[in-house]
């Protein structure tokens, strides 16, 4: 298959989710000839706000999509897909809705690999876990033309690959003190961070060339990160490599660990 041909869809809960998790893999194969899609549930209206970026819970949807904008942008990927769900809400909306807006846009993209969160939600946020179940089971029903037949026409679609964004033992020791958990406040609560063994880990792809990509869309959501010194970048960045885990494959398993997401595809 021809770079040109191929097609990755990253599907997330809210605006910034798509440039920590894995923004270097994104802008990596958006330089290289792919067609990289993103679609986000929300707006990201729960989000707080940093100190010194003018916002306020008024306008934080719009700032918010605003800087989603921009970080597609900044990793060079096409505009996003806004599926329209109020942050907080994911758990509670019609969730054969928005499963099926899913299996409508995998139909109409045809992606050969999709990723989305894996089962733990990162750090078990409701939003991030109904987004991986939506994800998991849309990917599925995409194929099923029984399901959800559309009178406009769109046909059924195979994903080749499914995978996961997940965060290595490492990334969990970089944040946190030796005698503390690590963890993400959420309503003034510390929800732990999960992290994957080694080798649970299938896949790692290597973004070194893209880590200015990747800062500069971090940066681009200022009201989460507030305004960083250049310095700050390797926090984020890491060893210059994302780890992922292959959950769903109709190309069959890799013998050993993969560095490329299209591995085995055409």
């Amino acid at each position: 298959m021809r770079v040109q041909e191929r097609c990755l869809l990253a599907i997330f809960a809210h605006p910034d989710d798509e440039s920590f998790g894995c923004g270097g893999t994104l802008a990596r194969y958006a330089a290289e000839g792919c067609q990289v899609h993103l679609a986000t549930a929300t707006r990201g209206e729960a989000g707080e706000i940093a100190a010194g970026v003018h916002a306020s819970s008024a306008n934080i949807a719009e700032v918010r999509e605003t800087e989603l904008r921009c970080a597609c942008s900044a990793l060079g990927i096409q505009p996003p897909h806004l599926l329209g769900y109020i942050d907080g809400q994911l758990t509670i909306v019609h969730q054969g809705q928005a499963v099926a807006k899913l299996v409508r846009l995998i139909r109409e993209l045809k992606p050969h690999v999709v990723l989305t969160f894996a089962p733990d939600g990162v750090y078990g946020h409701y939003d991030h876990i109904a987004v991986h179940r939506w994800t998991t089971i849309a990917v599925k029903l995409a194929a099923d033309p029984a399901c959800f037949p559309d009178a406009d026409g769109c046909q059924p679609h195979q994903v080749s690959k499914l995978y996961y964004t997940v965060l290595p033992e490492e990334a969990g020791d970089r944040t946190t003190a030796a005698d503390e958990d690590a963890a993400v406040m959420m309503d003034g609560v510390p929800f732990p961070l999960v992290t994957w063994k080694r080798e649970q880990i299938t896949t790692w792809i290597d973004i070194k060339a893209y880590a200015a990509a990747k800062w500069a869309a971090i940066r681009c959501h200022a009201t989460q990160v507030g305004p960083q010194p250049d310095d700050a970048a390797q926090e984020f960045i890491g060893d210059g490599r994302e780890p992922f885990v292959l959950a769903q494959s109709r190309v069959g398993w890799a013998e050993a660990v993969e560095d490329d997401l299209f591995a085995r595809i055409g």
